[in-house]
């Protein structure tokens, strides 16, 4: 699992360089809110792609939402080749957790259910973030 395509960490840095490159000539939300809208309507479009069978299209689509969730780190402050580094550190670190969970309970990934999984999954972040009052974000 420790697989890194610098390939996609090459395409995150020149979407970010296009989209900082064209904002300064004025092509540019005029705050955050449309980016927020247009991550939703390229979401929308992936899904309505898939839905219709079109995974070419919907492969097509995901370019164009990964596009745009880089134009949202941007309006964030945060380079999304970073974001999506530690992303996939805390990914690896909570799987590890849920793995050595579930050893000491003399099971494994493979023979539990998807609800069984999540179940261990949501009680790891609570304790990664604190307690039960500050676990209530959403999944990673």
């Amino acid at each position: 699992m420790s697989d890194t395509n610098t390939a996609g960490s090459d395409a995150l840095d020149s979407s970010w360089r296009i989209q900082c490159e064209v904002s300064g000539r004025g092509f540019d939300w005029p705050d955050i809110t449309g980016v927020f809208a247009k991550v939703r309507e390229e979401l929308e479009e992936v899904e309505s792609a898939w839905t219709d069978g079109d995974r070419e299209g919907a492969g097509r689509e995901l370019g164009d939402l990964l596009f745009a969730a880089v134009n949202l780190g941007r309006f964030l402050g945060a380079h999304p080749g970073e974001a999506l580094d530690r992303a996939n550190r805390r990914f690896l670190l909570r799987f590890s957790l849920l793995e050595n969970e579930l050893h000491c309970e003399g099971r494994s990934v493979e023979n539990c259910s998807l609800k069984e999984l999540d179940t261990v999954w949501e009680r790891i972040k609570k304790c990664e973030a604190g307690g039960p009052e500050k676990g209530t974000k959403k999944k990673a």
